[in-house]
């Protein structure tokens, strides 16, 4: 292990002092434009230094003709050139002492093997002079704690329509630049982010390198990965079951059958491997693994939102009788049990209903609505769930229809969740109008209720926590 394996080599990569933009450009929409408006835009507080041997300013900046007539040597490079001048500007990057860069650039070894023989040369280079790059392919890191984000997107045209980057507690690492892109508003506005780094083709730093540095890093408490491949799966389980003890690690793992396989080697030069041996081998580490890009954000806002249910007992209080089948199919799928109510909780809710009706688990709370509508039916029935010793989890399904005008349904439920912090309750509105639904979704999560628009999902995601916490009380 040499030099370059420490964190501190990993740090520049999201804290640097000064950054280098290598292909910097004075035309907006090109990547080495946005990358300078970016983190002008975000306010980052180190020099930025352009290069462009045609330019003597950028956007107010002084430009420079090369790396070797910079004034300092930046904690950071960012390569944005055509991919038969980047190992030139590597070289020139070795020669100036930056110990850190970034390679934008596609055209490499997910081309073809003049690609992957041009990587190799790379790597050695880099290895020699000490320095650590990221890519090629690569669209760098985000960091919103440092103002600094070195993705080629235009976060205030395109990416971030809805104002700043909104620094939280998850870190997303991966082999896209969807993290950095179109998926940048949901995560930016569900979840918050500690950092992001998207590896491209993973040539240097790779996912265990990146796992081991955040990982150790204070402000993530979530860690959500998208991967292809794993150069190292030894080192990589092993990271991965160090780190789901202090905080749970989800991994959407991609290229499972021979056709994506053959997607994965165009897009980043990856090989894929045995699906079922990443999958028993994931399971056997604790670490949640997702099959989509939707799954991952399901599990992902269980996870922000949680907490960790004590035990796998679900109250499922619904709508309709039809949704309470469809729920306890998805309950058993996923191998939860259906909550049973004790007669104290039972007499409790039947106070709702009249006196013909008698009270099961699941819970059908339409008669009971009909008879003392919505507000006073669901906060009993929920309340009373939670308060029974048997229930470590329920999930409330209703509707997203104006159940009371004027008032904010999520906010009925505030001071339930408050009173029942061990135990956790997810929301599920899978009908009626969008608007609306989106209001419910935005006020459970903002008081720390997890939303979801359909039961399988929800259910789904519960049981990520439930699995998650059985390993945490096996690994003692």
């Amino acid at each position: 292990m040499d030099g370059r394996d420490g964190r501190e080599s990993l740090r520049m990569f999201f804290e640097p002092g000064s950054v280098a933009v290598i292909g910097a450009s004075r035309t907006p929409g090109k990547g080495g434009y946005n990358i300078i408006e970016n983190l002008l835009r975000l306010g980052y507080p180190g020099k930025i230094y352009p290069v462009n041997p045609q330019a003597a300013s950028i956007m107010g900046l002084a430009a420079y003709p090369d790396v070797a007539g910079l004034p300092e040597v930046p904690e950071l490079a960012i390569i944005v050139l055509p991919p038969a001048a980047v190992f030139g500007s590597l070289q020139e990057c070795a020669a100036k002492g930056v110990k850190a860069v970034i390679i934008e650039s596609a055209g490499f070894g997910e081309m073809n093997e003049a690609g992957a023989r041009l990587e190799g040369q790379m790597k050695t280079l880099a290895a020699r002079a000490g320095m650590r790059f990221m890519g090629p392919n690569s669209v760098g890191t985000l960091n919103p704690y440092t103002r600094f984000d070195s993705s080629l997107g235009r976060l205030n045209e395109i990416f971030l329509p809805r104002g700043d980057i909104r620094p939280g507690r998850v870190g997303f690492i991966g082999q896209t630049g969807l993290f950095t892109g179109v998926y940048l508003p949901l995560i930016n506005e569900e979840f918050g982010i500690s950092k992001i780094a998207c590896l491209g083709n993973k040539c240097d730093v790779d996912e265990s390198d990146m796992l081991a540095y955040i990982g150790e890093d204070d402000r993530t408490k979530i860690i959500a990965m998208y991967l292809e491949s794993i150069k190292d799966g030894r080192r990589f389980l092993g990271l991965g079951r160090d780190i789901v003890r202090k905080k749970p690690l989800i991994v959407l793992k991609s290229a499972v059958t021979g056709g994506g396989a053959r997607a994965s080697s165009t897009h980043t030069g990856s090989i894929a491997g045995d699906d079922r041996l990443y999958d028993a081998a994931f399971r056997q580490a604790g670490i949640v693994r997702v099959a989509s890009f939707p799954q991952l954000w399901d599990v992902l806002r269980a996870f922000v939102h949680g907490p960790l249910p004590r035990g796998d007992r679900v109250a499922i209080i619904n709508l309709a009788g039809s949704g309470c089948v469809t729920a306890v199919d998805a309950c058993v799928r996923h191998g939860l049990e259906i909550a049973v109510l004790s007669p104290a909780t039972a007499a409790r809710i039947k106070e709702v209903y009249p006196g013909w009706w008698q009270v099961r688990s699941p819970i059908d709370v339409w008669t009971a609505i009909e008879t003392r509508g919505f507000e006073t039916t669901y906060t009993t029935v929920v309340r009373a769930a939670l308060e029974d010793d048997g229930v470590d989890a329920a999930v409330m399904v209703m509707g997203a229809i104006d159940w009371v005008p004027g008032e904010d349904v999520a906010a009925l439920f505030a001071g339930i969740k408050k009173d029942f912090p061990g135990k956790t309750l997810i929301a599920v509105s899978p009908l009626g109008d969008r608007e609306i639904y989106l209001k419910m979704h935005r006020g459970f999560q903002a008081i720390g209720i997890p939303s979801y628009s359909g039961e399988q999902e929800a259910i789904g995601a519960l049981a990520a926590l439930c699995r998650y916490r059985q390993f945490l009380d096996n690994a003692g």
